[in-house]
């Protein structure tokens, strides 16, 4: 069509000025030769980066906000090498865009504790993830003798950050408990004297308090701790709502215990 259309049309532009024609652009101008193919190709490969971790959230039965962390990680690592690709030098300011905006969003995961509590609870992640890719304690060390004192544990302040949450979220709940024994404990006997039931209950609920209080940070732990040791079905692509809820109760439990 383009190589005919100049005789069956007229130019696709013309280009007028103060009233002359100046210049007809045919519409031959406009062809693609082989270079422009391959500039497409390119550009359709470096999109199509982003296209694919998009579909990473794609799902209808479970959950997929454990993906969020290592999906950016993975198209911002895809960028990064095509920057120093000399193929994808000409592209190099909008791939740099791009990783402008990953990085903006990137650090706001620090405002939202949940995508690190939903990749530590994914048991084919737990914290190994963070720690490979974020760097542990002898990350720490190489960079702090390389002149960095302000380098930070990754791997240790994650923990902290399951750990905090566990512990608020052990509170909220330990409170409820307080609320329904305190309606279940026996009333007090004639003129306000307790019966010996109910100061044994009470001993006996703060008792289970007390034992309650060590279980959410012991069970984490030994969760946490358990990296080599996994069942040969467990898989990054799991329903880890079913794992939890079903397969491994025994596994869960340990928060109980």
């Amino acid at each position: 069509f383009i190589n005919s259309a100049d005789e069956l049309y007229d130019p696709i532009m013309t280009i007028r000025r103060n009233g002359s024609v100046v210049k007809h652009i045919p519409w031959t101008a406009f062809s693609f030769k082989p270079s422009d193919w391959d500039r497409v190709n390119d550009t359709r490969t470096v999109i199509s980066d982003a296209n694919n971790i998009q579909q990473y959230f794609s799902a209808d039965g479970h959950p997929t906000l454990w993906r969020a962390i290592p999906a950016l990680e993975e198209l911002q690592m895809a960028w990064e090498a095509k920057m120093v690709n000399e193929k994808y030098k000409i592209y190099k300011c909008a791939i740099k865009g791009g990783l402008d905006k990953i990085g903006k969003y990137y650090t706001r995961f620090d405002e939202k504790l949940v995508y690190i509590l939903a990749l530590v609870l994914h048991p084919y992640y737990k914290l190994d993830y963070i720690k490979m890719a974020w760097g542990g304690p002898e990350e720490q060390a190489a960079e702090r003798a390389a002149g960095n004192p302000g380098a930070r544990n990754w791997h240790d302040e994650a923990l902290q950050v399951v750990e905090g949450v566990m512990v608020d979220y052990w509170k909220e709940l330990m409170t409820a408990e307080d609320v329904e024994m305190s309606n279940m404990m026996p009333s007090c006997g004639e003129a306000g004297v307790e019966s010996l039931e109910s100061e044994f209950d009470r001993h006996h609920a703060h008792s289970w308090r007390k034992q309650a209080a060590q279980a959410p940070l012991g069970g984490l732990l030994s969760y946490v701790a358990t990296f080599n040791d996994l069942p040969s079905n467990i898989s990054k692509d799991m329903d880890i709502v079913a794992w939890w809820s079903v397969s491994h109760i025994v596994t869960a439990s340990r928060f109980q215990d």
